[in-house]
């Protein structure tokens, strides 16, 4: 399990690029668009993040990699 805060440059690269080809779709609620991120990027951010910043979570290592090395 990786655990990785977004202020961490390379990351925040990599989750703007992934932001960008996950579009919001027309009137879709924030949960929606929070499954669609965890089925498509294998993450999910961590409920246990302090108030000051956002933590996301990868259950597996390879999962981290492809996303590092598609979008960073």
């Amino acid at each position: 399990m990786i655990r990785i805060n977004v202020l961490d440059d390379r990351f925040n690269t990599a989750y703007w690029n992934a932001k960008r080809e996950l579009p919001v779709e027309h009137l879709e609620l924030p949960r929606q668009y929070g499954q669609r991120w965890r089925e498509k990027f294998r993450c999910r951010v961590d409920a246990n993040s302090p108030a000051e910043t956002v933590y996301y979570i990868f259950d597996r290592d390879e999962d981290f990699t492809w996303f590092m090395l598609k979008y960073s």
